[in-house]
């Protein structure tokens, strides 16, 4: 689940209650949901209303997750206290947070490519 372009999607339909319903469901039941770039950008009331649905689904339903941040566990916590908690609990031990610029690979030049 790209979540800005799934989130993006979802609140543009939330009135098509049958297409909303799809969606969602998709993401709540999936084997394993992936959800990259959790709360990327602007965040919304909406953003996490919808979020929270969603986890607090896979969370009532012992579904496994894995997610991708910028936020740190403790950013994630103190954001929305009830969809961090979620994740925290879901994910326990599995847990990694990276810091530092000189991590991110995108910023890294790959001069093997060339």
């Amino acid at each position: 689940m790209s979540y800005r372009e799934q989130i993006l999607k979802l609140k543009q339909n939330i009135l098509d209650e049958e297409y909303y319903e799809a969606c969602t469901r998709k993401f709540k039941t999936a084997q394993v949901l992936i959800i990259d770039d959790l709360f990327k950008g602007k965040v919304t009331e909406s953003d996490i209303n919808i979020t929270f649905e969603i986890i607090n689904y896979r969370y009532m339903k012992n579904l496994p997750i894995i997610v991708s941040s910028e936020f740190t566990i403790e950013k994630l916590l103190n954001f929305d206290e009830g969809i961090g908690s979620r994740i925290i609990e879901m994910c326990k031990d599995f847990t990694v947070e990276i810091h530092g610029r000189e991590n991110n690979y995108r910023l890294k030049s790959n001069d093997s490519e060339i």
